[in-house]
């Protein structure tokens, strides 16, 4: 359960994208099974891990995976359920608000700007910032949040979130598949079923 007073002590907000913003790994998991590929991985709950080379059954290599994933832009991908809603009220409550993704900028920047155009306009292209996880390039979400003055971040990623609340950074974690494995006990972790409990709280204040 979010801390009632948890939007009012925070004005710059960070938000994930992938799967906190865009419904971005069904689409891509539908492009891979119509090439015959991850057929071992039937629906969304079963995808209990970011690594999909730790399923018995994967048939794609950890390098294949990240070509993959390279290529997959999010023009086909929709938001996540009452996301704008959600984004809509913080704006409504004056926040600043900030994209921090893992995704590359190299390769891109491009599609994120304009599927967030058309979902999340109110996003300025210079508040997006990319993490670039899976290059030479990458950098921490924790790194990009301090030098940005963010102090809670919208997040999907467990990794993500104890990396961030090492530094001080509040986050509320979206509950996924891939992050129950391991529980977080932590105070500055605020796990939430979905966005609609964000927009509760935001009502409430």
């Amino acid at each position: 359960m979010l801390p009632k007073d948890i939007f009012t002590q925070h004005n710059s907000i960070g938000l994930d994208l992938d799967e906190t913003l865009a419904q971005s790994v069904m689409d891509g998991l539908t492009k891979l099974h119509a090439t015959q590929h991850m057929r071992c991985i039937k629906d969304f709950e079963h995808i209990t891990s970011f690594d999909w080379t730790e399923f018995p059954e994967c048939d794609m290599t950890r390098e294949e995976l990240i070509e993959f994933w390279k290529t997959h832009n999010l023009e086909d991908s929709i938001p996540i359920q009452d996301s704008i809603i959600g984004v809509a009220g913080l704006f409504q409550k004056n926040k600043l608000l900030h994209i921090v993704t893992a995704r590359n900028e190299h390769d891109h920047r491009s599609d994120s700007e304009r599927w967030l155009n058309i979902y999340f306009p109110e996003i300025h292209p210079s508040n997006i910032h990319f993490a670039n996880h899976l290059s030479k390039y990458n950098h921490a979400k924790s790194t990009i949040c301090k030098s940005l003055g963010i102090t809670l971040m919208i997040d999907d990623g467990l990794h993500n979130a104890l990396d961030l609340v090492k530094h001080g950074i509040e986050c509320i974690l979206l509950d996924k598949p891939w992050n129950r494995k391991d529980e977080a006990n932590h105070p500055l972790i605020h796990r939430v079923r979905d966005w609609q409990e964000i927009i509760d709280n935001l009502s409430s204040t």
